[in-house]
């Protein structure tokens, strides 16, 4: 069942992901299709030593209440970026839920969105963009190695975005269709799948149809383009100081984290400990905002 959901997802999303997220991606479905196990590299687990991942054992009550006061939650988007969750892996949406949680507690200041991760589907960022521009609290995103595609999509609207490296990678703004042509094989096995279609329903699937037959055109203005102009939208709105006259900066160039800085993609260099003090540096500027409206 939960297979089935995530090949579905893998093959009627269009992606926002750099070209190296494929690698894991086609692996998890050949094992799937081949009936192997997901291998264990792919667990789910929290990779990040020390970070909180909450579980909701009572559904009234909001894990994050066990932390202490002022506390800063911690909350890893880590590797390919899928809607849902699985056994072997968290959703964004258990993220997202993640982000309302802390964002409800008393105990929890703010944020920090750990990333490294190379993007994923375009619906995997749905409930991710809702719960931050829904939230109240400050938060900053911290890059561990990458922040690419999907990653720096949600990146961009925390208040913040540092990188641990000058050497991490942050961009691929953009995004793209991946299509499996199987007929070649089919056709090996016996197998010749014919699509009919009335004249009441001739747009009815008519771009990938076209796409597939090798006229990409149609599947490019009507979904690729529309939703590549989206994203760029949403990083310039997000990230007012962008360098837009840089090459490549809204069309899928990648960036070492300190060309990333000097182009106004992201806002410095910080390790983990210094994330979670200007979270709660921001937090305090907050309340003494609100406080002098009391």
């Amino acid at each position: 069942m939960f297979e089935n959901l995530f090949l579905q997802e893998i093959f009627s999303s269009k992606m926002l992901l750099r070209d190296s997220g494929l690698n894991a991606i086609e692996q998890t479905v050949r094992n799937i299709i081949d009936g192997k196990p997901i291998s264990s590299e792919e667990s789910k687990t929290s990779s990040v030593s020390g970070v909180f991942i909450p579980e909701i054992e009572e559904p009234d009550k909001n894990p994050y209440d066990k932390l202490e006061e002022n506390s800063v939650a911690v909350i890893p988007i880590v590797g390919m970026m899928l809607k849902y969750g699985y056994w072997w892996k968290f959703g964004c949406d258990d993220f997202a839920e993640m982000i309302r949680l802390a964002d409800k507690s008393s105990k929890i200041c703010g944020t920090v969105l750990l990333f490294n991760t190379p993007g994923g589907t375009t619906s995997s960022v749905i409930q991710l963009e809702d719960a931050m521009r829904n939230r109240k609290k400050k938060s900053v995103a911290l890059i561990d190695y990458q922040c690419c595609s999907g990653g720096i999509y949600v990146a961009s609207f925390c208040d913040e975005i540092y990188a641990m490296n000058r050497m991490c990678e942050v961009g691929s703004i953009g995004t793209y269709a991946q299509f499996v042509n199987d007929s070649k094989a089919l056709e090996k096995w016996g197998y010749k799948i014919e699509q009919i279609y009335p004249p009441e329903s001739k747009f009815k699937n008519l771009p990938e149809r076209e796409a597939i037959d090798g006229k990409p055109e149609r599947i490019i203005t009507e979904q690729l383009t529309p939703f590549a102009i989206h994203f760029q939208n949403i990083i310039k709105d997000n990230r007012r100081k962008l360098v837009l006259s840089e090459e490549g900066i809204l069309e899928g160039k990648v960036f070492y984290a300190y060309d990333a800085i000097n182009n106004g993609l992201i806002d410095g260099l910080m390790n983990m400990e210094q994330a979670t003090e200007r979270v709660k540096s921001l937090a305090n500027i907050q309340n003494s905002i609100y406080s002098s409206f009391k």
